[in-house]
């Protein structure tokens, strides 16, 4: 990254290349293998001084670029700068390529042979043979514009007008051209929440002495000690050899915490306190990240981290980030709500004993095969008040066109509600309740069926007559007939270091199933969501379903646990039997390592948030 102008005339022969660097880039290939790859962009003069600017990628950072001319080295003034997009470019090539771009100088007094041609002599790495290009006569350069800029001693980037938004210790420091032997880094994503925070990863490797700290445009600067570490084997085995067991942990991710706008940049100094000097070995631009909870998780969960690493990042930052995304947006969305829409298809009861709401997201199709096992079940009809939630928007016309048919068809009055949003599984649920008229509230996912009629009066009976239960859940069958939750309980994962809700007999042939004779009701640390009943008044009093999960999961075990807190049971109903085809509203969620990392999150707020009462809550089933 600086010129090293360690040739001297005689010494040694370069390997002469007849290709145009001016007109396009020479790649060097080993075995096939592109292994370094040079391109010039300007020949600049101005008054008495002389320019080479372009670009380099090598796979390390000790290679050199000098300028000849006739049997001369020329000296040479050489520093480098950020080029983002030849680094983007060139990962299509090899993604262990390093790239940069440079900027190389000198004084006309220099020259030997005053118009003689000029050559650019690179040496893609230590151990490789040096490569020399012809440039053109000096006479070919191009005045520049205005003044040329002396090569810059540093690349750091803070307002030149504002030297004092440095600290102190940086605004001392002698600041000196990049060493990659002592230190070296590279950001590979900052994505910024503008006038927020942001988030960064990449590595950085140093030698003792040398502390890396981040540096942003505007002078805010953070000790990088504190960044979460992890391996990267890429760069052991590129920078063992000068770096030793530095290397270990060499990888980052860290939030940036400063609120900064997206004209501004971050960088990377390496600094010697004993020495005071310092100098830059990257800076990146951000990309605007999203100001909204999902959004800025499907950026924010691409930034790769070890599985193990995931919940330091949650404690560290990223966890409180989300949560008061979501708070917000829940609080924007209360201040600006809109009435939900309400279609009523027939004549529904006017005073149900069951409120049944069944919210619906990306898929609606199943609604036409509840509809036809709810029209064979009398009692449902005279007892219970239907409603379908759509919490999609994309859904919301296909079903706006077609229930009417299907309530023609099938001849089951039923309400249909649209909040003008997606307010996800909770929230869903909520909205639903909050229009239904019902004494008790029946919640049922849209791919659950029940298997014989009078389910939803057995249920709502039972909750009646058993006071001391706060929710009751079903049994669910997977389609082949096999068990597929029978009560949830919780265990602790050691990796994730989380609770995780776990369903026991998930499987398994409902004859293993081991309910005590003659009990209708058993009772469970939790029961699922996918088909709960409880009193609309506990309900409300608990404030429904918590909508602070991200997407989906964990909000019934959350609502379990609320019940439990109210000095309730929690009871599971083995006599009722619903087919649940599960997830299946999950399916256009995207990415299942987006997934897993949701659930991670979930977990990890549920944990923080009930993790002393469901160990309290376990050993007493233990």
């Amino acid at each position: 990254m600086f010129n090293m102008s360690s040739a001297k005339k005689g010494e040694g022969k370069y390997k002469v290349v007849k290709h145009n660097v001016v007109n396009s880039p020479y790649i060097l290939k080993v075995k096939g293998k592109t292994v370094g790859a040079i391109k010039v962009d300007q020949l600049v003069k101005e008054g008495g001084r002389y320019r080479v600017e372009g670009w380099v990628s090598t796979l390390d950072d000790n290679h050199s670029l000098d300028i000849g001319s006739g049997d001369i080295l020329i000296n040479t003034t050489y520093s480098n700068k950020i080029r983002n997009d030849v680094a983007q470019s060139m990962q299509t090539s090899n993604p262990a390529l390093i790239s940069q771009g440079f900027l190389i100088d000198w004084e006309e007094g220099e020259l030997s042979v005053t118009n003689g041609a000029l050559k650019l002599i690179c040496r893609f790495g230590l151990g490789m043979d040096p490569i020399t290009f012809s440039l053109p006569d000096i006479t070919t350069f191009v005045g520049s514009t205005g003044q040329l800029p002396q090569a810059p001693r540093r690349d750091i980037q803070v307002d030149a007008k504002s030297p004092s938004l440095l600290p102190d210790f940086l605004t001392g420091a002698t600041w000196q051209t990049p060493d990659p032997l002592k230190a070296a880094a590279h950001i590979d994503s900052f994505g910024l929440i503008p006038a927020r925070c942001g988030l960064m990863a990449g590595w950085m490797v140093a030698q003792p002495g040398w502390e890396m700290w981040g540096v942003d445009s505007q002078g805010n600067v953070l000790n990088l000690a504190s960044a979460l570490r992890y391996q990267r084997e890429d760069i052991v085995s590129l920078f063992r050899d000068t770096f030793g067991q530095r290397t270990v942990d060499a990888g980052f991710v860290m939030q940036w915490p400063h609120s900064i706008s997206m004209s501004d940049t971050v960088g990377i100094v390496a600094y010697h306190p004993e020495s005071k000097r310092a100098f830059e070995v990257a800076r990146k631009q951000a990309v605007e990240v999203p100001n909204e909870p999902e959004g800025y998780a499907r950026w924010a969960f691409t930034v790769a981290t070890p599985a193990e690493k995931f919940n330091e990042r949650l404690n560290g930052w990223e966890g409180e980030l989300i949560e008061t995304l979501l708070a917000e947006r829940s609080r924007a969305f209360s201040q600006d709500e809109k009435a939900p829409d309400v279609m009523v298809l027939g004549k529904v009861p006017e005073s149900p004993d069951i409120s049944l709401i069944i919210p619906l997201y990306s898929r609606w199709d199943f609604v036409e095969h509840q509809l036809l096992a709810f029209s064979k079940d009398a009692t449902l009809l005279e007892t219970t008040e239907i409603i379908y939630v759509v919490d999609d928007p994309r859904i919301l016309t296909a079903i706006s066109n077609e229930v009417e048919n299907l309530h023609r068809l099938y001849n089951v009055p039923f309400k249909v509600v649209w909040g003008h949003r997606n307010r996800g599984f909770s929230g869903a649920n909520n909205l639903g309740v909050s229009v239904s008229r019902g004494r008790q509230v029946l919640l049922l996912n849209s791919d659950a069926f029940p298997t014989s009629p009078g389910w939803a009066n057995q249920l709502s009976t039972l909750l009646d007559e058993n006071p001391q239960y706060g929710l009751l859940g079903a049994r669910l069958l997977n389609p082949e007939g096999g068990l597929q939750h029978a009560g949830m309980v919780f265990f602790y994962s050691q990796s994730w270091q989380v609770w995780l809700n776990k369903h026991p007999l998930a499987g398994l042939a409902p004859e293993l199933d081991d309910v005590p004779e003659g009990a209708q009701i058993v009772d469970k640390p939790a029961v699922t969501g996918a088909c709960v009943i409880m009193q609309r008044s506990l309900y409300d009093q608990l404030g429904g379903l918590d909508e602070g999960y991200l997407i989906g999961d964990f909000e019934d075990s959350d609502l379990c646990l609320k019940v439990l807190s109210e000095g309730y049971q929690l009871g599971y109903v083995p006599g009722v039997s619903l087919v649940h085809l599960e997830r299946q509203s999950f399916s256009s969620l995207g990415d299942t390592s987006f997934r897993t990392l949701v659930v991670r999150f979930n977990a990890w707020r549920h944990t923080k948030r009930w993790g002393k009462q469901i160990q309290s809550v376990m050993q007493s089933f233990s």
